[in-house]
């Protein structure tokens, strides 16, 4: 990778960084939809710096606030999410080069789905989700975060409709970010998937994710939430799209 795609990559996780901070989720989403549209990196390479740099993400954020989260969502999301991201980190594992093509337009379609979810303001439920379903979209939410290390879109809308405050939601959504992120990377440890390349530009990636993080939660209140999302949506849609194509039209 040369200095400016470097560059350019490290502009993307920042971008990524500054809305998972705001938002509680979108970090891994941005970083793989974007890169994979570019051309910057394999799905196998970037899905697995992601998983390290999300994991700090969410715990810089969460380091003062366990408190607030929601312990039996947490647990219910996490029986579905822990078999699917095996699951889904196994098949990219095996499958990811021979199916390259197949994955991004997977990808694509994801990502424009997770741009509009992110649009939408869901109405609260007046009671909290059966335990059935909570066990459901941890398990769709795992399957993607295995194979693309982006659980959230489906997680994300699903706990934006309990009965909780917003800091609890979004305090519970980090959580299982980082259950699910930790996971994943140590599953990369064992398959070999950190190489001397992803662990570079791991490294240079993490500075910069540790500072917004920090540097975001003192006075991330001055940025608007909602111009955060149309901003990422039109991010996605445009990525998104453009990865269906390129599948399609440029195989």
């Amino acid at each position: 990778m040369d200095l400016p795609t470097l560059g350019l990559f490290l502009l993307i996780v920042a971008f990524a960084a500054v809305t998972q901070t705001i938002t509680g989720f979108a970090m891994g989403l941005i970083i793989v939809a974007v890169t994979a549209a570019l051309g910057i990196l394999s799905i196998l390479e970037v899905t697995a710096i992601i998983s390290i740099i999300s994991m700090v993400n969410t715990l810089l954020v969460l380091r003062q606030s366990r408190k607030g989260i929601n312990l039996r969502l947490l647990g219910l999301i996490s029986l579905g999410l822990l078999p699917s991201l095996v699951l889904g980190f196994l098949f990219l594992d095996r499958f990811g080069e021979t199916y390259d093509h197949f994955l991004k337009t997977g990808l694509g379609l994801m990502v424009m789905s997770a741009g509009i979810l992110m649009m939408l303001k869901p109405a609260q439920w007046p009671r909290p989700s059966s335990s059935h379903s909570a066990v459901f979209v941890g398990f769709l939410g795992g399957f993607f975060g295995g194979l693309y290390s982006a659980a959230g879109a489906p997680i994300a809308y699903f706990l934006y409709r309990q009965p909780d405050s917003v800091a609890t939601i979004r305090l519970t959504l980090l959580a299982v970010f980082f259950l699910s992120t930790f996971s994943r990377a140590m599953m990369g440890v064992v398959y070999g998937h950190f190489t001397e390349a992803v662990l570079i530009k791991t490294v240079l990636a993490l500075p910069l994710v540790i500072l917004i993080s920090i540097g975001l939660q003192r006075n991330f209140e001055r940025i608007p939430d909602q111009f955060v999302r149309r901003l990422v949506f039109i991010v996605l849609q445009a990525m998104g799209a453009w990865l269906i194509i390129q599948s399609l039209f440029f195989a």
